[in-house]
């Protein structure tokens, strides 16, 4: 049975730390998981980066599987200035490796689809990229109704990022 908890001082470190080793090379990017978890419960201290994304609301929770106590999943959202009010973002969305395969990530994924929903969200979007690495979760996007609205190739990234839509 999963669990969710919301991301605090107490557990951020162990949800940067499966972050990172889903996502490696985003632990140097000016768009880091780290700072985006930090931003939820730091807003303070992380005034340029909520003001750099245009962010209204930031949050984050993360996900054990009962009775461990061991983090297995990170799940959010955040809305933006910039966005229809109806609209809200997944943010840093991870299962760990060793958890996968299981349905935890489409469990996870699906309930954070309804906790926003019940919050009265229209639309969920997402980014991700055509990492072969990302291939599992594109299927489980596309399997959930996120739909591929737009893509960019950005000079020097050997992929391609896709943004998805799901009419909620």
């Amino acid at each position: 049975m999963l669990t969710y908890f919301p991301l605090t001082p107490e557990n951020i470190d162990e949800a940067i730390v499966l972050v990172y080793s889903v996502f490696p090379d985003d632990f140097n990017s000016e768009d880091s998981p780290e700072e985006a978890y930090r931003a939820s419960i730091e807003r303070e201290n992380h005034k340029d980066f909520i003001l750099r994304h245009y962010l209204d609301t930031l949050e984050y929770l993360v996900v054990k599987n009962s009775p461990s106590e061991k983090i297995i999943g990170v799940t959010g959202w955040y809305t933006r200035t910039i966005d229809s009010k109806d609209m809200i973002w997944l943010g840093w969305y991870c299962l760990d490796k060793n958890e996968r395969g299981k349905g935890f990530g489409r469990e996870i994924l699906e309930w954070t689809i309804n906790n926003v929903k019940e919050k009265g969200y229209k639309i969920m979007r997402l980014y991700t990229t055509t990492d072969p690495n990302e291939a599992t979760a594109q299927k489980l996007y596309e399997d959930l109704s996120f739909k591929i609205i737009d893509e960019e190739q950005k000079e020097g990234d050997s992929y391609k990022t896709l943004y998805r839509e799901r009419i909620l």
